[in-house]
């Protein structure tokens, strides 16, 4: 049950979170907007920050959860590789979030370099378009095994491979993610997947009491 409520919390922290975020700089975007942007919404990187936890304590709930469930039998490979995926995910929102607020308070602190500004803002994208990939091992792995664990319907191995597939190109593309290619939104629809798959199966752990 425990895992079933971690996950529903952290999508919902994750939606909450790209609303808060509406107005964003473009990955592209120049030192000036970001300086601009994170000096007057300083407020919400504050805040971001300290919903991280609660996020970060979701996820490792509902994985854990899910994993136990997957990772035996004809199921162990693709459950472990959900794992390691898992462990991924963590490291890369860790190192999103940090990138975040060290941008967010190094604005603070007055009269920011442009190049420093510049280079805290590609390192934050590039960490982002990295985690992507690991986002897309973990849903394929996951959906495969709780497809054939019979967690969730059949349908979900070729969503969750397709998912995958979109993830792992936008990542792979780093580079055009960073220079505001349009594969970034390949990679966001494969997100969106391993949303909609992390509220699915989360509605079973809920269903389910032994988790």
């Amino acid at each position: 049950m425990l895992g079933g409520v971690g996950g529903l919390l952290f999508v919902v922290l994750v939606v909450a979170q790209n609303a808060i975020r509406s107005g964003f700089p473009m990955a592209d975007d120049g030192a000036a907007n970001v300086t601009e942007y994170y000096a007057a919404h300083r407020g919400m990187s504050v805040l971001l920050g300290a919903l991280f936890p609660a996020g970060a304590l979701g996820l490792v709930l509902f994985l854990a959860a899910l994993i136990s469930r997957v990772a035996t039998g004809r199921t162990r490979a693709a459950g472990i590789a959900g794992a390691i995926g898992g462990v991924g995910i963590a490291a890369g929102f860790t190192m999103v979030t940090a990138t975040d607020i060290a941008l967010a308070e190094y604005i603070h602190r007055g009269d920011p370099a442009a190049s420093v500004v510049d280079a805290l803002w590609v390192l934050h994208n590039a960490v982002f378009a990295v985690l992507l990939i690991w986002i897309g091992v973990t849903v394929a792995a996951l959906t495969a095994a709780s497809a054939a664990a019979g967690i969730l319907h059949t349908a979900w191995r070729a969503a969750g491979l397709l998912a995958g597939i979109a993830l792992l190109v936008a990542g792979g593309s780093a580079f055009g993610v960073l220079g505001g290619s349009g594969v970034l939104f390949v990679g966001l629809a494969g997100f969106a997947a391993w949303a909609v798959f992390v509220v699915v199966a989360s509605i079973h752990l809920l269903r389910d009491r032994r988790h």
